[in-house]
């Protein structure tokens, strides 16, 4: 699992090995949250934020399953918070 920005300071690290008891986007996203203190910045009540992006393997969340995502063995998971320029 790779975090990026203020998701990448919070976890003070660059990447992530995780072994879950489960095989789903949802089930990682509370893994993070229970580790990291991560809930207000991921979730709004049960939903992922509007703004959170998250890729499995290049692929946004929204492009597959959502949140019920299932992961398999070395799949690379990155979660961005909102971007913004200037």
């Amino acid at each position: 699992m790779k975090p990026f920005a203020n998701f990448r300071e919070i976890i003070e690290e660059s990447e992530l090995e995780i072994e879950l008891r489960g095989n789903t986007i949802l089930e990682l996203l509370n893994h993070l949250c229970e580790s990291y203190d991560l809930r207000d910045k991921i979730f709004d009540g049960e939903e992922v934020r509007e703004y959170v992006n998250i890729s499995v393997n290049g692929r946004t969340i929204g492009s597959l399953d959502g949140k019920k995502t299932e992961l398999a063995d070395g799949d690379e998971v990155a979660i961005f918070p909102p971007v913004t320029g200037g």
